[in-house]
Order: C-alpha cells, then structure tokens, then sequence
C-alpha cells in the first residue's frame, strides 16, 4: 500500500466515524431520551419519555435547573410515583414543582440536591420532604465499611455520555418505542414517574402475590435491623438539612409516608415497632430544636402512617385474580390516587387533625400522645376487619427468611 493511498485511507476511515458520531449526537439530540434538550417534542415521536436508569441525580438536577421550580417534592421511590406535582392540591401553584424522587436513596440525596439547588440559586418557596424510617435504621451486625468507587470522570462527564454513547442510543430507540407502551417505565416533565409498569405486574400477577413478593422481601431486610438503636449521625444530619432550608426561608413539610397496614404488621413482626415509635419522637424533638434555633423556620410534620381507612385497604385474595385496589400498589408504595391525598392534607395543613379517620396526624410534641392513642384504636378496627393480613405476617416472622434484595 503506497504512502498516498495509506493517507487516503486513514482520512477517509477518520470522516466515516466522524461522521457517524455526528449522526448518533444528532439522534440522541433529537430524539432527547432523558429531556434535557427541548429541540423536538412531538406527540406519538418522542413525547413520551423512558423512566431513568442512570445519572438519574444529575439529570433531575438539570431539569430542576431548568424549570425553575416554585416547590420541590424530595424523597425515595415513594415520593417519586406517589406525589405528583401536578395534584390539584397545589392551588395557585400547581404544575411549577418539581418531583426530585429517585428510587432506592436515603436522606443524604435528598441533602445533596437541596445544597446543589440552593448553591445554582434555585430557592422554592416550598420544599416537601419524604421522611423514610427505614433509612435511620442499622443492621444488627456491623456491616464492613465500604467505600465508595470513584469514577475517574471528571464532573460534568455525564453531559457527554448522556449524547454520545451506547446506552445513550439504547435510551433514544427505547423512547421511539414506548410512545404507545401502557406498560413502560416512563418519567413526566415534571419528575413524576406514573408507575405504569406497577399496574403491569399486578394485571399479569394478581395484587395478591405483588403485596406478597413485596413482604417477603420486606421482612428479609427488617430482621437484619438493630432494634436498639438507629444509624449514627442521622438525627443530626436530619437536624443539618432543615437548619439548611430554613435558612432559604422555605415553608417546609415533612411528611411520613402512608404505608400499608401490612407494613406496619412487618414493623411489628421484626420487632421494630418501639424503634417507629421513638423515631416519631425524635423527628419532633429535632424539629423543635431547629424552631427554638430559628423562629421564623416554617416547619410541619404530618404523620400519614397507621392502621385507619386507607392505610387497612383490602389485599385481594388469591384467587381474585382480578382483584383490585384503589390506594396501593402494594404494602411499600401508595398509588397517585392517595398520594393526592396527602398532598391535600400537607397542603392545607391544620392544628387540628382531619376528621375522616385523622388520616394524616399533625404531630408535635402535643400531639404525640393522641397519635399514639389514634394508631391504637385504628389496629383493633384493622385486625377485625383483616385478620388474614396480620395473620400472614406473623406466619412469615415463624419461618426462616431468606435473603432479598433491597429497594424502596
């Protein structure tokens, strides 16, 4: 081969893959899987976007960024498809939120994209916070201290690879795909991830096996937790991060997620119901020390846990294959029907309890006592009317369990 046609060959080969990349940025540009371009947004082409699988901080923070936000929802899983933005609980400000959610973080997310939003300018008048009990636990025995991998990407590389990459363009055939899929895992403009793929499997399984695959796996992790004590240091960047938002001026709202009553027989089966309750507590104490720290600090927390009406919703039995339910998709996440609920209730908070069934509990250091009382009363209704429920839990903490993975 002669040294001309050798550099031929090179600059030809060079302009190919040149060209190829071009038309892959272009692509992904367009087809905008992850929503963070806005060139082209057209119904039944690329309306409809994939729920996200990576860079899932870095891209709801640009989308934040973008939007401007007038209130941010934060929390796990739960959060993310059980709160919408765009409830109409939200009056005059409803539709200019934004839903953080990322399934299966802890608070420190949560931490960390409040700091980043307020560090960019990004300061919403109203921040709803997800508070996850689950995440101030430990285990019984101490884990090995992992540490965590670094990536060798410089800050920002998510940028690049989020147009220019394989998994980039696996997300924009996904996206051209799913724009009919009534089943796939999609995420709104506004954060909000509608769950679809949950109605999915209780269609192709049953709701009767989805709440128990969920307690299995539920209960395998609850009984590697201490039921002495809780993390170390949690309180306390608890008590950091509303210090760090009151100081935004920020009407915050700390909300306890509405779990399923089965939940809370798995709390109890664990043997970690003392650690809820004093957990409850504790919430309140570092509440109150950040308002006597800080007067002006709008700060509520509503507890929407227990055994009343929505919480205690029929499990269909097995053999109701068809079997339905209006508030849960199983015992760990609530449906957007309830989680509009909720946001109601956050939204238009009161001193005094709601009266149907109290269903989402001011609590304070008054009212701890009444919340006590008001879960108390709620089990003995719950346990006549589903004694099955607490039946199957206390049949599942009899048996050996095994190992499940952990998700929230």
């Amino acid at each position: 081969m002669t040294r001309p046609f050798y550099r031929h060959y090179l600059s030809t080969l060079v302009l190919v893959l040149l060209s190829c990349a071009c038309l892959v940025c272009v692509f992904v540009y367009i087809v905008d899987p992850y929503n963070l371009y806005g060139a082209v947004r057209r119904e039944n082409f690329n309306a409809v976007k994939p729920g996200l699988s990576r860079y899932q901080s870095q891209i709801k923070h640009a989308h934040a960024l973008r939007l401007q936000p007038r209130f941010i929802i934060l929390g796990n899983s739960r959060a993310e498809i059980g709160f919408d933005p765009r409830a109409s609980a939200f009056g005059l400000i409803h539709g200019a939120g934004y839903n953080m959610g990322i399934p299966g973080t802890v608070m420190a997310t949560a931490i960390s994209q409040f700091a980043q939003l307020s560090q960019a300018g990004i300061k919403p008048g109203t921040v709803i916070v997800g508070l996850e009990f689950i995440d101030f636990l430990k285990p019984a025995i101490a884990q090995p201290e992992r540490m965590e991998a670094q990536s060798g990407h410089a800050h920002g590389f998510w940028r690049f690879d989020t147009l220019f990459s394989l998994a980039s363009v696996k997300d924009a055939l996904t996206t051209l795909r799913i724009q009919h899929d009534r089943q796939a895992i999609t995420i709104a403009p506004d954060g909000f991830n509608p769950a679809l793929e949950f109605g999915a499997h209780a269609v192709r399984d049953g709701y009767y096996k989805v709440f128990k695959h969920r307690a299995q796996k539920s209960a395998a992790r609850f009984v590697k937790m201490s039921k002495a004590d809780f993390a170390d240091g949690d309180f306390q960047a608890m008590h950091d991060f509303l210090v760090a938002m009151s100081a935004t001026q920020a009407d915050i709202k700390l909300v306890i997620y509405p779990y399923h009553a089965q939940m809370l027989t798995l709390f109890e089966g664990a043997g970690l119901w003392p650690l809820f309750d004093e957990w409850k507590r504790r919430v309140v104490l570092e509440v109150a020390a950040v308002k006597k720290q800080y007067p002006s600090a709008r700060i509520s927390v509503t507890d929407f846990s227990g055994f009343g009406s929505y919480n205690c919703e029929m499990i269909p039995a097995e053999k109701q294959r068809d079997g339905s339910t209006r508030w849960y998709w199983e015992a760990g996440h609530f449906k957007k029907a309830l989680g509009d609920i909720v946001m109601l209730r956050v939204m238009t908070q009161k001193e005094s309890a709601p009266v149907d069934g109290q269903f989402g509990m001011p609590l304070t250091g008054a009212t701890l006592a009444a919340n006590r009382d008001r879960i108390a009363a709620e089990r003995s209704a719950c346990v006549a009317a589903q004694p099955q429920m607490f039946l199957f839990s206390k049949k599942l903490f009899a048996r050996p369990l095994e190992d499940a993975p952990t998700d929230k």
